[in-house]
């Protein structure tokens, strides 16, 4: 698979302006930051309670590390009636930097299906497939990919999960 260094350094910059801001704004009420993350993690078509449910629930934890995925995925579970894991990955990996994103390329770059299992045990199979994730993470394959992202931006300072998520979402 193919990674463009160029749409990587593109990805990065987006990152860095949403990281720089965070702390700096309500994210609750920001608008302009809401328009930069959901643009950069691709969090479209959602109705109005979605979004203010989730950028309430990152504004009241964004300091808080020890949020957990688990967690994440029951509040918006009880808030929407759906199991978002995508964008409970999302949210904490905001939260908290050295945790994966669950993203289509990462599951296809990762060999890991999407559970679509409409039984009761997907809330557990989904918190399965993100652990999964998290452990591919400690692969020699993972730390090559932290190698090449320092080979082409050796002064930028972020978790070594960002590193690896950047190459990942060009790698299609």
């Amino acid at each position: 698979m193919a990674i463009s260094m160029k749409k990587v350094e593109t990805g990065l910059q987006k990152y860095c302006t949403i990281m720089g801001r965070l702390h700096d704004t309500d994210v609750s009420q920001d608008r302009e930051f809401q328009r930069l993350f959901n643009g950069y993690y691709k969090i479209r078509q959602r109705p109005a309670s979605f979004y203010s449910c989730f950028y309430q629930f990152l504004e009241q934890h964004k300091s808080d590390s020890t949020l957990a995925f688990q967690q994440v995925l029951t509040y918006l579970w009880e808030e929407t009636g759906c199991i978002h894991a995508s964008f409970s990955s999302k949210l904490l990996a905001t939260v908290r930097p050295e945790m994966p994103v669950w993203d289509q390329y990462v599951l296809l770059n990762l060999g890991l299906k999407n559970p679509y299992y409409t039984d009761k045990c997907r809330f557990q199979k989904v918190l399965n497939t993100y652990q999964k994730i998290c452990d591919w993470y400690q692969t020699p394959e993972a730390h090559l990919k932290v190698e090449i992202f320092n080979a082409h931006f050796p002064d930028v300072m972020i978790t070594d999960v960002k590193k690896v998520d950047l190459i990942l979402w060009q790698s299609r």
